[in-house]
């Protein structure tokens, strides 16, 4: 995620979420690219969503994942 400093940035002036939130954020952002990679396709969840790695993962989790990559999104496409 060679972008994650502008990210943690972005966070930090949108949202009223605390140094640790933004930074569990960012963590289960990285896991989920882990998982597979972001291609900033629209439909990266649902591909994500269909990997095994990500099934195996508790409902917490995945949920957590779910915000996040939401979120990156959100900072990508007001961003470009």
């Amino acid at each position: 995620m060679k972008d994650e400093k502008e990210f943690r940035m972005w966070l930090a002036e949108n949202y009223t979420y605390s140094a640790a939130v933004i930074g569990d954020i960012v963590s289960r952002f990285k896991r989920a690219n882990r998982i597979l990679s972001f291609n900033g396709d629209e439909a990266y969840q649902f591909y994500l969503e269909q990997k095994v790695e990500y099934k195996a993962l508790s409902v917490s989790v995945r949920s957590q994942i779910k915000k996040s990559v939401s979120l990156y999104q959100e900072y990508k496409k007001r961003n470009l």
